[in-house]
């Protein structure tokens, strides 16, 4: 059984520092340069039941304050998914009071409900950057920038990596968030497959499976 865990977690660290090198038009990223503003956008995921911050959440912000270089914004997104209070300001106090960041810096984003909601609803806040960095776990992050790429094709050639990778951290965190990255694979290969295979109907399958992969 040891074993057995060791193996899932090795896969888990594999696929996330594959993903963290990852950029948005595949292996490698595009030098922005060493001039100009930065805007870091950290997607929201939910807090606890009582309203204090998730690891899940304090391991964005984490990640959102070693990955800042330049003079800039940090946006956190989310809204009060499944929760009383918007994930974006949850996020937002732990990385002001805990982590240090500047409240000038901070802006906060609390509609969003989805990833695809997170890079939508930012977008307006951060299209004026000459450096966007996209902040989750590593498969997720990689997911986002995706979206961006979808969304505002401009955007995603200004796109830089974050510091989102070391070794084992958070391995209890990367197991289940690799799993679900997974998945939304998955869902969005056999959408693509039922749509080749019924051309006539690509709404009626497609759209759900664009909303799931989205969540």
């Amino acid at each position: 059984m040891a074993a057995g865990l060791f193996t899932i977690v090795v896969g888990a660290e594999w696929l996330h520092r594959r993903a963290s090198r990852r950029g948005p038009d595949g292996p490698g990223w595009a030098d922005t340069g060493s001039d100009g503003t930065e805007a870091v956008v950290v997607l929201g995921y939910p807090a606890r039941h009582d309203g204090t911050p998730h690891p899940m959440q304090r391991w964005r912000c984490r990640i959102a304050s070693r990955s800042m270089h330049r003079d800039g914004i940090v946006v956190f997104t989310g809204g009060a998914v499944r929760r009383t209070r918007a994930e974006a300001n949850v996020m937002a106090r732990y990385a002001r009071d805990v982590l240090g960041i500047p409240a000038d810096r901070i802006v906060t984003e609390t509609r969003a409900r989805s990833t695809w909601q997170n890079i939508e609803f930012s977008i307006p806040l951060i299209e004026h950057a000459d450096r966007i960095i996209l902040v989750s776990d590593p498969m997720h992050a990689a997911r986002a920038r995706r979206y961006l790429r979808v969304q505002r094709p401009d955007l995603a050639a200004r796109l830089a990596p974050a510091a989102d990778y070391r070794p084992f951290e958070q391995w209890w965190l990367k197991v289940p968030t690799a799993a679900h990255e997974l998945a939304a694979i998955s869902r969005r290969r056999a959408g693509r497959a039922l749509a080749r295979l019924y051309p006539t109907d690509t709404t009626a399958i497609a759209a759900p499976v664009t909303t799931m992969a989205s969540a």
